[in-house]
């Protein structure tokens, strides 16, 4: 059974625009609800406490959040048509990192030069805006859809975005289509095409991935990194044995720069000659690829969705807040910084409640996700000048007992020694 299921949503929104594509794909009837984002509702409160923002997903009276969230949570719910994600563990990988890409870099870029006066700041802005879309076209090459021959979700991770294409060319003077022909050929065949509004007759899937349980597996990492240490526990978890290859981020190794052309960042999962990138996107690819052990993701869509959430949270919250007073000198904006660090901190503690682990008794992806920051506390502790453990104990209490398993323990260095890091670039910044 389909359910009730209601969009909240503003209409000008490429985000919300997304999940309105995905349902017309599944075929799925909804009631639409639009926000004044002036005066939100009291329902898009209630069901985004969080972020407060649109659009939300509410199914059967429980909330999904964040637009690439709710576009996994609506593949693995409504199974029976138009699967989004490809079928493989690798492809998966690839569109979501390409779909964070659009997210991170894209959107981020483009509100640069939208909504800030012209400058040198926006006319740098407008020109990456440029060689971002430069990259997709490259990506999606001379196929009719970037999965293929089927229209999936990193096609809906960005298409919606061609709604917003007439304004940023007017504001930016400049001309996607002069730039970027074969990515505006793509818009219009989508726009175009019955695949878009949800048509039937679409392939069962794409081809399954080879010799992947006997592969090459190398992840090329660096050794303080939070990131590196989420898939460093996610392969001990599922007993993966790999190469771990030391990277100097201040001289990147010619394989790193290959590996990851568009970020140039660790840490990278190499499988099979393929390389998987960002963190959490490597750590669900680990346990979609090894599936016969130690499941890190819950089996429901819901409970998938949730833990994405609030992984996603941890990276957009706690972690920039947390550089913004490791990295800059002491002020007014640095100490709303460490108050806003904490308060999440007791927002993660809060979804943790009584439960052993962030899934229930089973240790899990938003875990993970979480315990490779506790290698960081005493840094951010001595730098901030307050304690994590008085302001939540039972985070601290749940960061031991994680602690316990040797995959954790084994994969995370000592907080001490991380700290000598951060001090030592700290003077480096000037800001010691």
């Amino acid at each position: 059974m389909t359910g009730e299921v209601i969009l909240l949503d503003f209409w000008p929104s490429m985000f919300g625009m997304r999940v309105r594509v995905a349902l017309a794909e599944k075929g799925i009837e909804y009631e639409f609800r639009e926000e004044d984002l002036r005066n939100k509702s009291p329902l898009l409160l209630e069901m985004n406490p969080v972020h407060k923002k649109i659009p939300v997903l509410i199914h059967n009276g429980k909330p999904v959040c964040e637009s690439l969230v709710a576009l996994q949570y609506i593949d693995e719910t409504w199974k029976d048509k138009a699967p989004l994600l490809p079928s493989d563990p690798y492809g998966k990988a690839q569109a979501r990192f390409w779909a964070d890409f659009i997210d991170k870099k894209l959107y981020d870029i483009g509100r640069k030069f939208l909504w800030e006066k012209q400058g040198e700041e926006a006319e740098a802005a407008k020109k990456e805006f440029i060689d971002c879309l430069k990259l997709l076209e490259g990506e999606l090459g001379n196929k009719p859809y970037f999965g293929g021959e089927i229209f999936g979700y990193l096609d809906i991770a960005l298409v919606t975005f061609y709604s917003w294409f007439y304004a940023y060319e007017t504001f930016g003077n400049f001309s996607i289509e002069a730039e970027c022909p074969k990515l505006i050929e793509w818009c219009k065949s989508v726009a175009s095409s019955n695949g878009a509004k949800g048509s039937n007759g679409f392939p069962a899937g794409y081809s399954q991935y080879r010799a992947r349980m006997t592969a090459e597996v190398i992840l090329l990492d660096f050794w303080p990194s939070m990131f590196g240490m989420r898939v460093r526990v996610a392969l001990a978890e599922k007993g993966i044995e790999y190469e771990f290859r030391e990277e100097d981020l201040r001289n990147k190794s010619p394989l790193l720069l290959e590996m990851n052309p568009v970020h140039k960042k660790i840490p990278v999962l190499i499988h099979n000659g393929k390389p998987v990138c960002e963190s959490l996107i490597a750590v669900q690819y680990i346990d979609e690829t090894w599936k016969d052990k130690a499941p890190l993701l819950p089996s429901d869509p819901y409970g998938k969705a949730q833990a994405r959430f609030w992984a996603d949270f941890i990276d957009k919250k706690p972690y920039e807040l947390g550089k913004k007073f490791l990295w800059e000198k002491q002020g007014e904006e640095v100490e709303a910084a460490k108050k806003e660090f904490i308060d999440c901190l007791k927002l993660l503690e809060g979804e943790l409640g009584n439960k052993p682990y962030f899934g229930g008794e089973i240790f899990g992806y938003l875990d993970i996700a979480l315990i490779t920051f506790y290698s960081w506390f005493f840094a951010y502790e001595t730098v901030g000048n307050f304690s994590i453990e008085a302001e939540c104990p039972k985070l601290i209490e749940w960061c031991k007992r994680c602690m316990e398993k040797e995959t954790v323990s084994k994969s995370l260095p000592d907080q001490h020694k991380v700290h000598d890091v951060v001090t030592e670039y700290r003077k480096v910044l000037g800001v010691e």
